[in-house]
């Protein structure tokens, strides 16, 4: 576009925008604003042409070029103008709204919010309201965990990439602004992690452990919400002294924080199956024998709980090739190894919240990585 006509159409849309104009729609513009917008324009008329004879050829150049639009009346002069021009749209028109579903009745009040909606606020409530139309187990469990019941099996991956973090970020619409609402539909509740506890907490680093027993087995869980069910699912009778709160990758520096004095004969490990969740326990037991520590064990029932309940998603992680994936699986029990190594040779995770309150509460074979 040459410069004249740039400026020109600059102008024209910078003053149909003051006075309210979105660009989402044509707008009108009438003659005498046409003659602003022109005078404004830099150097408009070096060979000083008679200025209607020269705009009438700028707007000829801009229509040409689908910028704007002359209305048929026009004046009378020697060089006849348009009283009005259409200045076109320049953002694109607001997609069509898509179909409402069929609300379930906890829901009835977001038909008078899906017109507004924003494409992620449509999506998530598809996705909640498939999950209450499903007649669900309505057992309260943590948000986390409801999070990747819900949208890691009607959500999208393209949607929700990390189903169970989902609530982390949302928070605004008529459920997911208000948390009470939110929890009353969902029947779930909130979680701390182990510092905001009551019970005795001793610090190891950056992370948190809590007794739980005078027994000698530490066990190390990778995420909080999980970390919150398993201590409020354990049985009467267990090796238990401590349940640690991994912090994700801290574990592998926290372990070195271990002392005798902790009374630790075993350490177990529980988290998420993908590249950094075996990465994070296979460094700490590497890290606890060069100490002289105890290596850091799998829980073998509680991993074969994921690999069987769980819905595998793409992780953010890069895939990895067999060789070296075979590699890592040497820390897993030998019965999980081919499952976990078809994961990571596919770029894929299982996240730990699979195994939740729900399970743990009900069932008790899990009950065999305590003792």
């Amino acid at each position: 576009m040459k410069h004249r006509q740039s400026e020109f159409i600059r102008h024209l849309r910078a003053s149909a925008t003051a006075a309210g104009w979105k660009g989402t729609r044509r707008t009108r513009v009438v003659l005498d604003d046409i003659w602003i917008a022109f005078r404004k324009v830099n150097n408009r008329n070096p060979d000083g042409e008679f200025e209607p004879l020269l705009m009438s050829r700028l707007l000829d150049e801009l229509e040409e070029q689908g910028l704007i639009e002359q209305m048929k009346q026009r004046t009378r002069d020697g060089v006849s103008l348009p009283l009005k021009i259409w200045l076109c749209a320049t953002a694109p028109p607001r997609p069509p709204t898509p179909p409402m579903p069929h609300w379930h009745p906890d829901l009835y009040r977001l038909a008078r919010e899906w017109p507004t909606a924003t494409p992620k606020q449509r999506s998530t409530y598809v996705a909640v309201n498939h999950w209450l139309m499903s007649d669900p187990d309505l057992f309260p469990v943590p948000l986390r965990e409801r999070a990747l019941e819900i949208f890691g099996t009607y959500g999208s991956e393209a949607d929700f990439p990390m189903p169970e973090k989902t609530f982390d970020t949302l928070r605004s619409g008529p459920i997911f602004g208000d948390s009470d609402r939110l929890h009353t539909t969902l029947r779930t509740f909130t979680t701390h992690p182990p510092l905001l506890t009551e019970t005795f907490l001793t610090e190891i680093g950056d992370g948190y452990y809590q007794r739980v027993g005078g027994g000698d087995i530490l066990l190390v869980v990778e995420n909080s919400a999980t970390w919150w069910s398993l201590v409020h699912s354990l049985p009467d009778n267990h090796r238990l002294g401590y349940v640690a709160w991994g912090l994700g990758g801290t574990f592998r520096a926290s372990v070195n924080t271990l002392a005798d004095q902790h009374g630790i004969a075993e350490i177990r490990y529980f988290g998420d199956l993908d590249l950094s969740g075996i990465r994070i326990p296979y460094a700490a037991s590497k890290t606890a024998s060069e100490r002289g520590l105890p290596t850091v064990q799998p829980t073998e029932r509680l991993y074969g709980a994921l690999l069987e309940l769980g819905r595998a998603r793409d992780a953010k992680e890069r895939a990895i090739d067999a060789g070296e994936a075979h590699a890592l699986v040497q820390w897993m029990p030998a019965g999980h190894r081919a499952k976990v190594i078809g994961l990571l040779v596919a770029g894929q995770r299982l996240a730990q919240e699979w195994v939740g309150y729900r399970y743990l509460t009900h069932n008790t074979a899990w009950h065999a990585d305590l003792v």
